[in-house]
């Protein structure tokens, strides 16, 4: 089981490579279990990953994509198991650019190669197929849903009992974050077909689906301005996408979602927000 192998709360929190080097290592400090999040505008997660590995218990990859190569990920994935053998590590796969068969044929031959080879592996997962077929290998899913409804939905398509870890963006509300936040939920909102006309998100996705996310990113650090295509959509955006609010609000949904899910990681904006990352120790104890 996972929580033998080394994550044992039911609760952690994800980084990103956005950030500069002493601040990523003063913030993972703070934490047990920490997940480093990949994007193209960030720093390298393998950079990152080993750049706190020494500071924390556990760290996972949420997700590495296929873009990375799968033969490339495990040889650099087995160089951070071997420098810093005191820590836990976790694998996530994820199809990055890939999409439609060429995306899930990819993702699933890196998972069967990687079977024997990692003690901890993951799936990022969104839509039906991909998550019964990587539930049928890896020891766990993650999943881009906060809302209960949409959980338990997706749930619904595992073929065997796999530890279940929703990886949603968070956020204690009021912050300066919010923008950030927004941009997260976008982000993850329309990323399955299926799940867009199951839950009849059409109208929004078609308009969300069209921005292009980096030059999103990149406005709002330069210019802190976001689209109007993501304002209008800012409550269900939150409410559905999110696992945000004041303190009583946040504990809340986490509670909500533990009944469904073994782990939540809190994402991205939770741990930029100074606020959110000195009530995570509440949080926490809130829960149990």
């Amino acid at each position: 089981m996972v929580g033998e192998k080394g994550l044992l709360d039911i609760l952690s929190v994800n980084i990103n490579g956005d950030l500069e080097d002493k601040e990523i290592v003063r913030i993972a400090k703070r934490f047990k279990a920490v997940w480093v999040g990949y994007n193209p505008l960030f720093k390298d997660p393998f950079y990152v990953a080993d750049l706190i590995a020494d500071y924390v218990d556990f760290v996972g990859f949420g997700v590495v994509t296929v873009d990375f190569g799968c033969k490339d990920i495990l040889r650099r994935f087995r160089n951070l198991v071997e420098e810093h053998r005191d820590t836990t590590f976790a694998l996530g796969i994820g199809a990055g650019e890939l999409r439609g068969y060429s995306g899930l044929k990819a993702v699933l031959d890196c998972l069967k190669s990687l079977r024997k080879e990692v003690d901890l592996l993951f799936c990022g997962c969104s839509g039906p197929k991909i998550t019964s077929e990587a539930s049928k290998i890896v020891d766990g899913i993650l999943f881009n849903y906060a809302h209960p409804e949409h959980l338990s939905w997706i749930i619904g398509f595992l073929k065997r009992e796999v530890y279940k870890v929703a990886y949603a963006p968070s956020l204690i509300l009021p912050s300066e974050f919010e923008f950030d936040l927004l941009i997260a939920c976008a982000m993850v909102s329309c990323s399955n077909r299926n799940f867009v006309k199951t839950f009849k998100y059409d109208g929004m996705c078609r308009e969300i689906s069209k921005l292009d996310f980096l030059r999103v990113i990149a406005d709002r650090k330069s210019l802190n301005v976001i689209p109007d295509e993501i304002k209008r959509y800012k409550d269900v955006l939150i409410d559905k996408f999110a696992i945000a609010g004041d303190f009583e609000s946040l504990v809340g949904r986490l509670k909500e979602v533990l009944k469904i899910c073994d782990h939540v990681v809190l994402g991205d904006p939770f741990f930029r927000d100074p606020n959110s990352v000195e009530q995570f120790e509440k949080i926490l104890v809130s829960l149990k």
